[in-house]
């Protein structure tokens, strides 16, 4: 019986929903309409770029030791 492995770092949920929040924001106070499908393509994108960096942080550093 095979296990999968347990992610060593947790996807960054909270930062994702602040990056959402911040460019709804923008969007609505520079052009006075929120593009919805562009915030959440640039939560997405910054979500999955900060878990990649943290996760290559903690596997440069796990081999370091």
């Amino acid at each position: 019986m095979s296990t999968l492995p347990v992610p060593s770092q947790r996807f960054p949920v909270s930062e994702g929903v602040g990056l959402f929040v911040g460019t709804a924001a923008w969007d609505l106070l520079s052009a006075g309409e929120m593009n919805l499908l562009k915030s959440a393509l640039i939560a997405a994108a910054g979500a999955l770029a900060w878990y990649a960096v943290r996760c290559w942080r903690s596997r440069s550093r796990g081999q370091r030791r």
